[in-house]
């Protein structure tokens, strides 16, 4: 957070002086309005483009084994732009060279979902996916594990679409 406002702040300066350089260059004085002006659209244009180009350049940066399995786009009243074409701001995410099958029932894969937000730390969800029956449950720190790690049991699970990206990223 604190190097995007940094550096915002440093494209308004940055664009500030070329325009200075600019009127210096060509002899003429600078109009009171032009500086600040200058300044406040191209750190507005910087903002826009940091939310729309988010989402390609963070991944782009995972590794081949990792599947975006989701994308999220919000809308928001404050920035009307978004209303016509709302930037990912947050993606969910699983590594395919992490998912573990159970040796007692291969079926079942324990699998940890990644959940990235713009500007938020990365959380990461652990699952157990039943491929045949389509069900997954959380597997969380009171969830009780046998000796190779997998549930004892779940005390709730939900049911996957069998198009859901989940089941396709783990069973796929």
């Amino acid at each position: 957070m604190y190097v995007f406002i940094f550096t915002t702040v440093v494209i308004g300066f940055a664009a500030a002086g070329v325009i200075m350089l600019l009127f210096r260059l060509l002899g003429r004085k600078v109009p009171k309005y032009v500086i600040p002006f200058t300044a406040a659209i191209a750190m507005f244009c910087y903002m826009i483009w940091d939310e729309y180009s988010w989402f390609d350049r963070y991944a782009s940066r995972l590794p081949d084994t990792v599947i975006i399995t989701q994308t999220f786009a919000d809308e928001n009243v404050f920035a009307p732009w978004t209303l016509i074409t709302a930037p990912i701001n947050r993606f969910t995410a699983v590594d395919r060279e992490r998912v573990v099958i159970n040796p007692h029932a291969p079926d079942e894969k324990r699998v940890t979902t990644l959940l990235l937000k713009k500007g938020s730390t990365t959380l990461a969800l652990t699952h157990l996916v039943n491929c045949t029956t389509g069900k997954r449950g959380y597997i969380t720190d009171q969830t009780s594990l046998d000796q190779s790690g997998f549930p004892t049991a779940i005390d709730e699970w939900f049911d996957l679409k069998p198009d859901d990206p989940l089941r396709a990223a783990v069973c796929g």
